[in-house]
C-alpha cells in the first residue's frame, strides 16, 4: 500500500502542471480515450456554441471539463467525442456518433465510463449544492457532487449525476 502511495505521487510530480487544467485531457486518460475510439475526435459546436461557453461560462473548452463527479476529492474529466458514423432505421450514415466519456480519478489512474448517444451539443459542470430542477421527476433538487450537464443551445439540456457506481441521466433544464 506505502509502495503504492509513492508511486501515485511520483507519477503526480513527473505530469506537467499543464496536464491538470481544466482544458487539457491527462496524459493516461487520452491514451484510454485513443484505445477505445481511435480516430475519435471533439465534438464540433459552432460559433455561437462556442462565443457562449467562452463568455457566459467563462470556458475554454465546450467538450472537456473537470470536477469531483464521484465524490472522492479527485479531479474527473468528462469530454464529448464524436467517434463513428449515426445510421438511420436504413442504414444511411446521417452523422457522427457522439459519446460522453467520463474518466473518474482512482488512486494513480482513471476508470472510463462510456455514455452513447448523450443528450446535448456541449458541457458544463454543475457545481456541488447547487439547486436545479429535476424535469423528469418533476421536483427541485441540490447536486449531491459535481455533476455534469449537457446542453442544447436556447432549447434545453440534461444533467448526469455518478450514483451507485454508474451514471444517472435526467432532463434539468426545458
Amino acid at each position: 500500500m506505502l509502495v503504492a502511495l509513492l508511486i501515485c505521487m511520483l507519477w503526480f510530480k513527473s505530469v506537467p502542471a499543464e496536464q491538470n487544467r481544466e482544458d487539457k485531457l491527462p496524459a493516461s486518460a487520452r491514451t484510454t480515450l485513443n484505445n477505445k475510439f481511435p480516430g475519435w475526435k471533439f465534438a464540433e459546436v459552432n460559433q455561437e456554441i462556442q462565443e457562449f461557453v467562452q463568455t457566459e461560462l467563462k470556458r475554454k473548452s465546450p467538450h472537456l471539463i473537470s470536477g469531483d463527479f464521484d465524490g472522492n476529492q479527485q479531479r474527473d474529466y468528462a469530454t464529448l467525442i464524436w467517434h463513428g458514423r449515426l445510421r438511420n432505421t436504413e442504414g444511411k450514415a446521417i452523422g457522427p456518433r457522439s459519446f460522453l466519456v467520463v474518466f473518474l480519478r482512482q488512486g494513480c489512474g482513471y476508470r472510463m465510463y462510456v455514455i452513447k448517444d448523450p443528450d446535448g451539443e456541449y458541457l458544463s459542470t454543475a457545481k456541488k449544492g447547487t439547486k436545479d430542477y429535476n424535469y423528469d421527476e418533476q421536483k427541485e433538487i441540490t447536486y449531491a457532487e459535481d455533476a455534469i450537464t449537457t446542453g442544447f443551445f436556447e432549447k434545453g439540456g440534461s444533467s448526469y449525476v455518478f450514483e451507485n457506481g454508474r451514471f444517472r441521466s435526467f432532463v434539468s433544464s426545458d
